[in-house]
């Protein structure tokens, strides 16, 4: 038995769907439970009918639901304020503590695989967490900090440091080193930002040699509605493409033609790679009626090649709703039509697999 935990807030009407594709999908047994999240000072406005809204789902789907508590002993993590009152600061620290809280207080005591994943992420494909951790105690999409950017060939950038993004984080905490020093509060390492799940690199880094890491990579096709589109990896790795005349600037790192990241094993059509990719980013978005800009993930092991027959997580992104097309009379009908394509999605990879006979 996995367990595989979510906070849900701005969008209760996700937490059936994601359950629904995780039934589809995952090969294991496994408990689904659901962290109520809904908090003024978290992004996306307070709404305090959606903390009943949000019990009353996972009652009537059948899956648990806790109650997401404001330690005094957590509020401040990474060197920053987490919470003041009965309110989060801003949405980043809603996230960095309710990840650190589920953590602390739940993940930690669990003798199984354990998976954190975001309440805008949708399983597409079969897949099998006790399998794909066999050898491994944690898995993430690492996000990197820089000392210095991409200027050209000859000057590639520098890498500060690397820690796990928070968006999809698997768990072995039984075989995980000194798992209680491990906490995901966002702020600063030196004088570097960083963003939810910074405050890990010190965790990382102390215990490298015993963490036996599964790499996931994270793509993602950001603004495309006009040429070059911005594209980007991990989160950390900001490009813009045009893809009718073949060419990228690449504005974070670029470790070296074979490919973007230090973890990455190497590639030798490399480029090949990223554009095959990111094309059929574009293509299943357009099939589907996504609306630009598309601003949507897809996760996939970093060992495996090929993103429509590996990916085996889409993400919504952003289902806070704090961009500026998302907002206004404009962004609520963004987000309608962006609900409706992902609903196409997730039925046309539905299709596929009774197709395949999988």
């Amino acid at each position: 038995m996995i367990k595989i935990y979510t906070c849900s807030h701005n969008r209760p009407d996700f937490i059936a769907l994601q359950y629904q594709t995780m039934k589809r999908h995952i090969k294991d047994d496994f408990e689904f439970i659901v962290c109520n999240n809904e908090r003024p000072g978290g992004d996306g406005g307070y709404d305090p009918n959606k903390i009943s809204q949000i019990d009353q789902i996972c009652e009537q789907i059948g899956v648990k639901s806790i109650r997401v508590e404001l330690d005094p002993e957590l509020q401040v993590l990474g060197g920053a304020k987490m919470f003041e009152g009965d309110s989060y600061v801003n949405g980043n620290t809603a996230c960095a503590y309710s990840l650190t809280w589920t953590w602390k207080k739940h993940i930690i005591n669990n003798d199984c695989v354990s998976v954190f994943i975001d309440s805008d992420m949708f399983f597409i494909r079969d897949i099998s967490f006790e399998k794909e951790m066999e050898g491994h105690n944690f898995g993430y999409v690492p996000s990197y900090r820089y000392n210095s950017f991409y200027q050209d060939e000859n000057n590639r950038g520098e890498v500060a440091f690397t820690y796990p993004w928070s968006g999809l984080i698997l768990f072995k905490p039984h075989e995980m080193p000194n798992p209680t020093e491990l906490s995901f509060g966002c702020g600063f390492v030196g004088n570097i930002a960083t963003d939810v799940g910074g405050e890990a690199y010190e965790y990382v880094q102390k215990y490298k040699d015993q963490l036996k890491t599964k790499y996931v990579d994270q793509w993602g096709v950001l603004v495309d509605v006009e040429a070059p589109f911005e594209i980007n990896l991990n989160g950390c790795a900001q490009m813009f493409a045009n893809f009718q005349e073949g060419t990228v600037e690449i504005k974070n790192y670029q470790e070296s033609n074979e490919k973007t990241f230090p973890h990455q094993k190497q590639r030798d059509a490399y480029w090949e790679y990223i554009y095959k990719n990111f094309v059929s980013i574009l293509k299943i978005g357009a099939e589907n009626n996504f609306p630009r800009p598309t601003f949507v993930d897809f996760l996939k092991f970093e060992q495996d090649d090929d993103l429509m027959q590996d990916a085996f997580i889409f993400h919504y992104k952003n289902a806070s709703n704090t961009l500026p097309w998302m907002q206004g009379d404009i962004g609520v009908q963004y987000n309608q039509y962006k609900t409706q394509a992902l609903s196409n999605l997730l039925n046309q990879f539905q299709f596929q697999k009774r197709i395949l006979g999988d």
